[in-house]
């Protein structure tokens, strides 16, 4: 009875927490530099060159996709492409496995945050 309980109570967390998009783990809030204003310079950038820019930069970008600059990292999370890859298990970028959560939540707080530039 207890066992049946315990699951019944994990699946409904499990539910909550699948249908709730802008859902944010309480670590994350305790992170200091999550209690910053995510923008584009300060955050996201650093997170693009540590990561991303060695192979969507110069002239043969993997996947056709730049992430150079502001507009071609805001156009490509806009559209979806940047935060599915980032997020995505079977196939994420980078190529060599996912960041951590804290760094791909920083994506989801600055697209609440309307995309600031800096």
């Amino acid at each position: 009875m207890k066992l049946s309980k315990l699951i019944f109570g994990l699946i409904i967390i499990l539910i909550i927490i699948s249908c709730n998009k802008a859902y944010i783990p309480e670590d994350i809030m305790t992170d200091p530099a999550s209690s910053d204003t995510i923008t584009y310079d300060s955050h996201i950038n650093n997170i693009i060159s540590s990561n991303c820019i060695g192979c969507h930069s110069g002239s043969n970008p993997q996947g056709n996709l730049l992430l150079g600059n502001y507009t071609q990292v805001r156009n490509a999370t806009e559209n979806g492409t940047l935060i599915n890859r980032i997020n995505n298990q079977a196939n994420p970028m980078p190529s060599n496995g996912l960041m951590s959560q804290s760094l791909r939540l920083q994506f989801d707080l600055w697209v609440n945050n309307d995309y600031l530039e800096n």
